[in-house]
């Protein structure tokens, strides 16, 4: 089975995921558990399934907040360096903690019934084999097992023969588990040998790495990426301190508590002072979820359970404001892609009046979403409308019609309120649209540039694939990209896609400087040869996503891009995807 069927099996639709850490230090502290006496709450799994015993742990708790968070998926870690590496299910592998009784086998059936995938967490570091006064990494059980004196659980190769014959004993005794994700996992040529030695076992795994300083190898599925280290703008868009283009990545986030449930955290706790001290609002936690969504990656939704299963108070009372949001907004998270980001839709990031948001839609029909996440200042929202004739726009938790105007170019729509920004954290207008879309046929352009790469020529602006992009020669500026027309028409605008070759914000962990670009203009030709002064020019935002330049209708044979410049100060001039609109 190749990628593609993998990932259009389920993953790629998911959208939502819910990520539950849960082991032996799962647990309520009376110390700092970052202190120097720190011990983990339970050190042998007599004593942790005692407690999970007695708190009544059971599977329907994780599946039932997934089923209202509308996750479609559960990634379990229990198998991690910080939690005893501790095996939730029966194993005939020794080398690691174990439980009697079976809370895997009881996960995936439960999630089973209700249509949910198992993901199960594998951790690639053996830093804490002794930690706490704990040796939790047994080297001579695992040497008796293998029958060699010389393998070593606690070294780096060591410890990669275990967890592969943990995985390959996982996948012979649990054949519903749907993938692995992969933390530790940073050496390229070893991941690639370990995941495709997967998929020679299960075909149909879904590998998840939680890497993104590189692409992902052959193998590797999808790319997860996490919120620590990195400079975001606006400070809930976690895809602005990233690199990667759109599509089969997740982001993993803490939302109210850590992922491990530490209990109520004291202010002068270490561990509460950095992850417990700034606790983001239940809108606030929406808007990331919708962002992510707007980028067609999933959202990895970390919630720290107690012992026994259930979560805290805090999480309980997101999950019922997401599940109240989602009530009437599923339609625009669920089933849709990201807009701007290769598959059509409306122009993501900032619109009028400091108003900033992202789109969704749903592909191949006329139906989109804009996510208000900023409000504008006033009552009005006006953001290019990218070609799109809307014929019908309504506040879609309310179903109210809302008054729209279409001119130049522009969608403005009148929103009585923005009270929905502020208690839901999204103000989603549902747009219908005209079935055809004013654009020039890409079949009728012929690209070309003032210089190209021999894989990177000017001709993959018009291919229709976000994935493959033009990309000059690295020169001094201005530097141009030029479209021909088959014949004469009358053109408007530019829609215009570039790689995501770096962050939006500088300062990100492995987030190089994003390279879109900045300083531009637009000429038009009526013979290639003699240019117009300019019809349109400016500066380009530093956001994701489609940008669209807009200026007075003119009849043309030819339009010329021409960068003056990018935002990481470099010779590099890339565009994924043009689109020539004609006016109204």
């Amino acid at each position: 089975m190749i990628r593609e069927r993998r990932l259009a099996s389920w993953y790629r639709d998911a959208r939502i995921g819910l990520f539950v850490h849960w082991g032996m230090q799962t647990g309520e502290y009376e110390a700092d558990p970052s202190g120097p006496d720190f011990r983990y709450k339970y050190e042998d799994t007599v004593s942790f399934e005692r407690a999970a015993e007695q708190a009544g742990w059971h599977a329907g708790r994780w599946i039932g907040t997934a089923k209202r968070l509308r996750a479609k998926y559960l990634t379990i870690a229990s198998f991690h360096c910080e939690l005893g590496y501790l095996k939730i299910w029966p194993s005939r592998v020794p080398g690691s903690p174990c439980t009697k009784r079976d809370y895997l086998r009881e996960l995936i059936d439960a999630a089973d019934a209700e249509g949910i995938k198992i993901v199960v967490y594998i951790n690639r570091d053996a830093k804490n084999a002794f930690h706490a006064g704990v040796q939790w990494l047994d080297r001579e059980a695992y040497r008796a097992y293998k029958n060699d004196e010389a393998v070593d659980i606690t070294s780096r190769e060591g410890y990669l023969a275990y967890s592969l014959d943990v995985m390959e004993e996982l996948l012979r005794n649990y054949p519903g588990i749907a993938g692995f994700w992969f933390d530790g996992y940073h050496d390229k040529d070893e991941s690639q040998e370990v995941f495709a030695r997967l998929h020679r076992i299960r075909e149909d795994l879904v590998l998840i790495n939680n890497d993104f300083s590189e692409g992902p190898v052959e193998d590797e599925d999808a790319m997860a990426l996490e919120d620590f280290g990195k400079v975001l703008e606006p400070e809930f868009d976690l895809a602005s301190g990233t690199w990667v283009g759109p599509g089969d990545k997740e982001f993993a986030f803490k939302t109210k508590w850590d992922w491990i449930y530490l209990g109520e955290g004291r202010p002068h706790w270490k561990y509460y002072d950095l992850n417990y001290a700034r606790v983001p609002s239940n809108a606030a936690i929406v808007r990331r979820i919708v962002t992510v969504a707007g980028n067609s990656w999933n959202a990895q939704l970390g919630f720290g359970p107690r012992i026994g299963g259930d979560f805290p108070e805090l999480l309980e009372d997101f999950t019922a404001h997401f599940d109240r949001f989602m009530a009437w907004a599923e339609e625009s998270v669920h089933g849709t892609v990201g807009g701007g980001h290769g598959q059509g839709g409306l122009p993501p990031g900032y619109w009028n009046d400091g108003a900033y948001g992202v789109t969704t839609l749903i592909p191949g029909g006329e139906t989109h979403y804009v996510h208000v996440l900023i409000p504008p200042d006033g009552s009005r929202l006006e953001l290019a409308d990218a070609g799109y004739d809307v014929v019908r726009a309504a506040d879609l938790k309310t179903g109210r019609e809302l008054i729209f105007g279409q001119a130049g170019g522009r969608l403005t729509i009148e929103v009585p309120s923005w009270d929905a920004v502020t208690l839901d954290g999204d103000l989603a207008i549902k747009l219908t649209a005209a079935p055809s879309r004013r654009v020039v046929p890409s079949d009728l352009l012929t690209a070309s540039a003032s210089s190209e790469l021999p894989y990177r020529i000017a001709a993959k602006v018009l291919d229709g694939e976000r994935r493959t992009f033009f990309r000059s020669a690295v020169g001094n500026w201005p530097q141009h990209l030029t479209l021909e027309l088959d014949r004469s028409c009358e053109v408007a605008g530019l829609c215009l896609t570039q790689p995501e070759t770096g962050a939006v914000t500088k300062g990100g962990y492995a987030a190089p400087a994003g390279e879109r670009i900045k300083a531009y203009d637009v000429r038009v030709s009526d013979d290639g040869a003699n240019w117009s002064e300019p019809v349109a020019s400016g500066e380009l935002r530093n956001q994701r996503g489609m940008q669209v330049i807009s200026f007075e209708p003119v009849v043309a044979s030819y339009v010329r891009l021409t960068a003056h410049g990018n935002y990481a100060d470099t010779g590099t001039f890339q565009i994924s995807l043009v689109e020539l609109i004609v006016p109204e």
